[in-house]
């Protein structure tokens, strides 16, 4: 589905001759602003800060973009210790963790989940 969406962009660009150039910028700002936008609309609490990871981390324009959207700090992850290549295993490492101890590790406003529970199953060979 993300595909069909990116193809629909690039075409209607090129038919209004823009350049390759143009189209990252257009799709970057359009991330900066959809980003702000999922705050604005979303976020029960807009945060202190926004620590960004992924391909975007790498990206300084959009970055910059997001810096002038919100209205808080944005930085890198990597400025908290965290390798950006690690996040993933670091985040299942506390998904793990959290289901061992019996503690629930689900976000019910985020997920419209009744309520917060224990995800994850331990499996034995």
């Amino acid at each position: 589905m993300l595909v069909h969406h990116a193809r629909r962009f690039i075409e209607a660009g090129r038919k209004r001759g823009l350049s390759d150039d143009d189209l990252v910028a257009t799709s970057s700002a359009l991330t900066a602003a959809s980003i702000a936008d999922a705050y604005d609309r979303f976020s029960p609490q807009y945060p202190d800060e926004v620590y960004v990871s992924g391909g975007g981390a790498y990206n300084p324009t959009l970055l910059e973009m997001l810096r002038d959207a919100l209205d808080t700090p944005v930085y890198r992850i990597r400025e908290l210790g965290v390798d950006a290549n690690e996040k993933e295993a670091l985040l299942f490492a506390l998904l793990g963790a959290t289901c061992i101890d019996g503690v629930p590790n689900n976000v019910p406003s985020a997920t419209g989940a009744d309520r917060p529970v224990v995800m994850g199953k331990i499996s034995k060979p």
